[in-house]
This record gives structure tokens, C-alpha cells and sequence, in this order.
């Protein structure tokens, strides 16, 4: 049967330690340093694999990885990891991920890990067409056993630096193959599938995965997995991915992150032409989240500096009234998106494709248009002349339907429409006055004398 087991903290591995350093510097060879220290914390894992046929597991903790590999995943597989060394269970990984970041993924590893050195098995499962794409290639073949179902994939693993140049590519490349080839290794996995996988972006198959050894085995249904690994025995509790992680999760995407302060700042300077408050609310709330997403995802300094210039410009625009402050702010902010994800721990697939490009086009296109627009809108109402001009009551007389006290709203009847009315001295209730001025909305009266 399965259960519901709440989320528990735990400490963080060395490895998150790492990654957490790493993400600080921004540099491409604390990537590689990163990658040498987890190709060293393999070796213990292989003998932690070797001993887990003595331990008697008291049952499996399921993980639906449905999810992109980012801080929020690597937050779920942690504490799901600690969940199952706490309770004596083996860990379940059902697979289904695009991949993302590198180093994020790295934590992960280093988890999956930290549950086999204390004598567990670590599986993976990836469902009918389902995904280990990319980084999630990376966290199945660290687990002591894969199976995957016809119409699945896994691969292609070739990272990305976004923004990077063909020496941090290739650094970065490199250090990917070298890990692949260790995690392939000491699991016994097929080497060669699995460097190809890295180094050549190559895809497999369920079948062909399973024809040459990269995988265990395949298996078309979760309980048909269970029965292959010899798991059906056991009790199956799943662990669900925590409200927290979930939130980090969405933070990461650099593309929500970049879209969300462009578009704040748009909001926010159409409101400060409306004047309605109910959009300030909102235009802070997704400046603020796009800001504490691009601080999760370790946004390189650039990004933030041109994120900040676009918010300039496109406020400068309430000023200017002519469009092209506003269009350029959309255009910098843009650009300013794209080098959200240009951290040098790279991604595996690449974080933006053709989809992302077009909605930043699309997005950016309807924004920078229809704030010219409202602005035009605005202007040519403004430019109207009044059909009823307040300014007719100066030099009207009429009476006060109320005191009016000075420094406070009084009531008088002008020409039979009541206004609001403000005198310099005390005026009883029902007395004659003249207005003198007319400003914001009142009426500035003093009292005829007879």
C-alpha cells in the first residue's frame, strides 16, 4: 500500500556545500572542482552498493520526479533522502524530467549517494513515454538500477552555458564526460553509450538502452518494475515534494524570473498613469519574485544591472510620451531575461529554445505597443477640453448648507449644485458667500457682508 510520509529537514551533504560555493563564485573552474570531488565521492558509493545486500530494507520511498532538475528538486530529493536513511527504506525515483541545471543535479547525486553508503538501493523507474533527458540521464545512472518502459528515452546529456564562451563550453563539456563516465562505471553501466550520451548529445531508446547494457532493464508497468527489482514485498510509501520546494522550483526558471520584472515594471508604470492601486500590488509582487527568483538561481551581476536599466527607462517613459523609452526598456529587459540563466554551472538541455524565444517575443511585442498605447490614449483625453469647466463658479454666490469651519470641508450651495467649500474664517450655517477660487475639487468662499 502507499503512504503519505511527511517532509523532514536534514543536513546537507558536502556536496550541496560545494554546489553552494560554486554558485557564489560563478566560475566555470569551481564547476570543475566540484566535478572532481563528486568523481571521488563515487568510489565510496560503489562499495556502499556492494555491502546493501546485507541490509534488509523495511520498505521503499517513492519520488515522482515529474519535475525540472533545479534547487527546488534537489531541496525534494535531500530531504526524501534523509526520509529513507531515517526509516531503513529503499529509494524509487519515477523519472519523467527535461533536465536542468548542472549543479543542482550534482546535489542530487551526491543524495542518491549519502543513501547508498548507509547500505540502501537507489533505483530508477522511468515510465511509458517517459523522460531521463539531459541531467536527469546524469541522476538515473547513479542509482543502482534503471528500468525503463517502451516509448521512453534517455539522453541526450550535453550541457549548455548560456551566454558562456567556447572555452567555458568546452570546460564544462569535458568535466560532464568525465562524470558520466564514473557514475556509468561504477554502477556498471555501459561506458561507451553513456560517454556518447555527454559528448556527442546522443539519444536512446527504452530497447535500445537495454540492448546495450546501458539500463538494467526494461519493465512496461511501476508494478512490473517492483517485480523485476524484487521490491514487490516491500511497503511503498511516496514522499511528496514539499510546498517550499515546489516554490524554489518555480523561482528557478530564469525565463519567469526575467518576464516577471519586465512586466512589473510596465504594470507598475501603467498604474502610475491610472493611478489605480490594485496594479502597484501587483506589479511589486512580481518585481519582488522575479528578483528573489534571479537571487536563487545565482543571476550573474550583468543580468541584474540590465534588468535595472530597462526599469529606468520604461519609467523614464511616463515622462518622455513618445514610445521609444519604453520600447527600448522592454528590449534591454529582454536581453537582461536571457542572461538570467548565464551562470557558468550550465544546464543540460539548454534553458531556452525556440518556444522561449517566441514568448519573449510575443510578451515584449504586446507590452511595449500597448503601453504606447494607453499612453497615447491618455494624453489625447488629457488634451480635451473640459465639458463642464469647474472654474465657472469663481465669483458665484451662494450659501453654506453647513459651518464651515477653516481647515475643514464645509457644504455650499453654488448655483444650484453643491459643493465642497473652504473659507479662511467661520461661516455660520445659511449665510451668503462668494466663492473666490476653485482648486483641486473645492471651492474657497468667503462671506458676504450686507
Amino acid at each position: 500500500m502507499r503512504a503519505s510520509i511527511p517532509s523532514r529537514a536534514c543536513k546537507k551533504t558536502s556536496t550541496p556545500s560545494v554546489i553552494a560555493s560554486c554558485v557564489q563564485n560563478r566560475s566555470v573552474f569551481a564547476l570543475l572542482a566540484l566535478i572532481a570531488a563528486a568523481l571521488l565521492l563515487t568510489m565510496p558509493a560503489a562499495s556502499a552498493a556492494g555491502s546493501a545486500a546485507s541490509t534488509s530494507p523495511s520498505g521503499i520511498i517513492l519520488i515522482n520526479f515529474n519535475i525540472a532538475v533545479d534547487q527546488g528538486a534537489s531541496g525534494y530529493v535531500q530531504k526524501a533522502a534523509a526520509a529513507a536513511i531515517a526509516n531503513n527504506y529503499d529509494m524509487v525515483i519515477e523519472m519523467n524530467t527535461p533536465g536542468g541545471l548542472l549543479s543542482d543535479m550534482v546535489s542530487i547525486v551526491g543524495s542518491i549517494q549519502s543513501v547508498e553508503s548507509h547500505g540502501l538501493q537507489v533505483y530508477t523507474y522511468v515510465p511509458p513515454k517517459g523522460m531521463a533527458a539531459s541531467a536527469g540521464s546524469y541522476i538515473a545512472l547513479s542509482t543502482n538500477a534503471v528500468y525503463m518502459a517502451n516509448g521512453s528515452i534517455i539522453g541526450p546529456s550535453t550541457p549548455y552555458v548560456v551566454g558562456g564562451t567556447q572555452s567555458e563550453q568546452q570546460h564544462v563539456q569535458q568535466a560532464m564526460v568525465a562524470y558520466m563516465r564514473s557514475l556509468a562505471a561504477t554502477n556498471g553501466y555501459n561506458v561507451t553509450a553513456a560517454v556518447s550520451m555527454a559528448e556527442n548529445n546522443t539519444a536512446y531508446t527504452a530497447t535500445q538502452a537495454a540492448s546495450i547494457g546501458l539500463i538494467t532493464g526494461m519493465a512496461q508497468t511501476f508494478q512490473q518494475f517492483l517485480s523485476e527489482a524484487g521490491l514487490s514485498s516491500l511497503p511503498l510509501h511516496t514522499f511528496s515534494e514539499p510546498l517550499y520546494d515546489q516554490f524554489l522550483s518555480f523561482l528557478s526558471n530564469s525565463l519567469v524570473d526575467g518576464l516577471f520584472i519586465v512586466v512589473g515594471f510596465v504594470a507598475l508604470a501603467i498604474d502610475l498613469l491610472h493611478r489605480t492601486l490594485f496594479l502597484t500590488v501587483i506589479a511589486a509582487a512580481m518585481i519582488l519574485l522575479g528578483f528573489l527568483g534571479a537571487e536563487v538561481i545565482g543571476a550573474p551581476a550583468v543580468a541584474i544591472a540590465l534588468l535595472i536599466m530597462s526599469a529606468v527607462l520604461i519609467l523614464l517613459e511616463i515622462k518622455a510620451g513618445h514610445g521609444l523609452f519604453v520600447t527600448g526598456g522592454v528590449a534591454v529587459g529582454l536581453v537582461g531575461t536571457w542572461l538570467l540563466a548565464g551562470n557558468s554551472q550550465g544546464y543540460s538541455p539548454s534553458p531556452y529554445g525556440l518556444l522561449s524565444y517566441l514568448l519573449m517575443g510575443i510578451v515584449g511585442g504586446i507590452m511595449a505597443v500597448g503601453f504606447i498605447y494607453l499612453a497615447k490614449i491618455r494624453k489625447a483625453l488629457m488634451s480635451q477640453p473640459k465639458v463642464v469647466d469647474p472654474k465657472r463658479v469663481e465669483g458665484m454666490a451662494g450659501r453654506t448648507l453647513t459651518d464651515v469651519v477653516p481647515g475643514k470641508d464645509g457644504v455650499c450651495l453654488i448655483g444650484s449644485e453643491d459643493w465642497t467649500c473652504v473659507s479662511a474664517k467661520p461661516i455660520a450655517k445659511g449665510r451668503s458667500v462668494r466663492v473666490l477660487e476653485y482648486s483641486e475639487g473645492k471651492v474657497l468662499v468667503e462671506e458676504e457682508s450686507n
